[in-house]
């Protein structure tokens, strides 16, 4: 036992200060702020992907990982990994509804109709058309608006929202509001369900009162390069519309819904679109971990709106918060001089706002077979607060179902504030946000931080005057913890 006490104890002192040694300092308002104003600044242009203010956004960017001595991944030139993206524009788009014994009744895209097409043209066709309530099938709350419906090679109809979505108290709302936290995602759902069943277009009713169908002709919409179309377009109508479209059949714009084709109507469509192929970059630079064929990615979209209307949309927290996060966290831990345990990859995406194209390119070029991506942590808007968040102190934090490691740390690291937020911890699962989604659909481990959508969202008002410092500093305190302490406990 003599022996074994001084060895236990030497071995024990060994381990605490191999763990102090892995220390990386919190990065402070100082490290982060200077990066924040200038990609947020009105010289910047708002930052869209493919203009110019993307490029010297992308070229700051490469500058700052070149001071911080990051070494290029893949030793690609000044950091960047360009792809092409192609720009598909409406030019132009019909929708004729022909009810039997009825004339057909040509719709107008300018009052009548709003359309997201997919990326390839198409001529004209004509199918039958089913209603399918919401639109959605929800296995495990035993919910199914496409039972007993066939809707191969034929058009979906289906209502906006959710069930019980205008009463907030009702049990419904409860339900599907916590499975749709996010607008964007149910229409994602509703748009993937539809694709699944063999539908060839989705017509989606807008029951809000004040929607108003936008032109999209010679609106410009993205993919990458040689994408495949696995999508189906999207046509937006609106309740008076609908109601006057399909008033004698059995389509109730009312609680009690039933799913059912419409035998008397057909519906024929067309989108005539013009391509342009043009070229943008991600941002990757990295610290070389012991382990070279391991990697933990710390990533932020930089891209944002650019000008729209003489605006600019200058996206100080979308995402210029999240890209100078980044930039801060990548100083830190190249001052830091630690060869970390694995790669850490610090990645600025680019064209998210175009539909996550960077982070998807990069996963798709990602060569599996020799490195694997341990954890993707990505960072997107974490300087402002919802309006409901009274106290600013609200942080969402999105890991996969099943990871409780992740949720475990991210509670570890909130805890270790002087004053911790309030987490909302949430699945990612079946949600597309963000660039996490690129990584989820590859099971790779996230973890996004997120502080809450606010009035400013995609609008010219996201100024970098409306930040909060102290809420990014305290974001980073729990980023940069979170990945220490994934580090630990990879290697214990």
């Amino acid at each position: 036992m003599r022996l074994r006490i001084p060895l236990l104890f030497t071995l024990l002192c060994c381990k605490s200060l191999l763990f102090s040694q892995t220390t990386v300092q919190n990065p402070s308002k100082n490290d982060f702020s200077e990066a924040l104003t200038l990609l947020a600044s009105d010289s910047l242009q708002g930052r869209k992907a493919n203009g110019r203010g993307g490029s010297l956004a992308a070229s700051y960017i490469s500058s700052k990982m070149h001071s911080y001595k990051l070494k290029a991944y893949n030793d690609f030139e000044d950091y960047f990994q360009i792809f092409a993206i192609e720009e598909h524009t409406v030019k132009k788009t019909s929708l004729q509804i022909k009810k039997r014994n009825h004339k057909t009744i040509s719709l107008s895209p300018d009052k009548d109709f709003e359309i997201t097409p997919t990326t390839n043209s198409i001529q004209k066709k004509q199918a039958e058309v089913v209603f399918a309530s919401y639109g959605l099938d929800v296995s495990k709350e035993n919910y199914d608006d496409y039972k007993n419906l066939d809707v191969k090679n034929k058009i979906v109809v289906v209502l906006s929202g959710f069930p019980g979505d205008q009463d907030t108290t009702s049990s419904f709302y409860k339900k599907f509001k916590n499975i749709f936290p996010e607008e964007n995602d149910l229409e994602e759902t509703k748009l993937k369900t539809a694709i699944s069943k063999g539908a060839i277009a989705l017509i989606i009713i807008e029951t809000r009162e004040n929607f108003k169908p936008q032109s999209k002709e010679n609106e410009v919409f993205h993919s990458l390069e040689n994408t495949t179309a696995t999508s189906i377009p999207i046509f937006r109508i609106s309740k008076k519309t609908a109601e006057n479209l399909f008033s004698k059949s059995n389509i109730p714009l009312k609680t009690e819904l039933t799913s059912t084709p419409l035998k008397k109507v057909k519906i024929n469509f067309s989108i005539e679109l013009k391509h342009e192929t043009s070229y943008v970059g991600n941002v990757l630079g990295f610290i070389p971990g012991k382990d070279t064929t391991k990697t933990i990615i710390v990533g932020a979209h930089y891209d944002h709106l650019g000008i729209k209307n003489d605006s600019i949309y200058n996206g100080a927290d979308d995402n210029a918060s999240g890209t100078s996060g980044m930039l801060a966290l990548a100083k830190k831990w190249s001052e830091s001089n630690i060869k970390p345990e694995s790669n850490i990859l610090f990645a600025a995406w680019t064209a998210e706002e175009m539909g996550l194209l960077g982070s998807e390119y990069f996963v798709q070029n990602f060569d599996f077979k020799k490195q694997k991506i341990l954890l993707a942590i990505n960072m997107d808007m974490i300087s402002r607060s919802a309006p409901e968040d009274k106290t600013h102190r609200i942080l969402s934090i999105g890991t996969q179902k099943g990871s409780d490691n992740l949720k475990e740390i991210a509670n570890f690291s909130n805890n270790k504030l002087a004053k911790p937020f309030s987490l909302d911890l949430w699945e990612t699962d079946g949600h597309s946000g963000s660039d996490y989604a690129s990584f989820t659909t590859k099971g790779i481990p996230v973890m996004t931080f997120f502080s809450g959508f606010h009035e400013d969202y995609h609008t010219p008002r996201d100024k970098v005057s409306k930040v909060d410092l102290d809420k990014i500093q305290d974001v980073l305190f729990i980023v940069n913890n979170s990945i220490l302490k994934f580090i630990e406990n990879q290697h214990n």
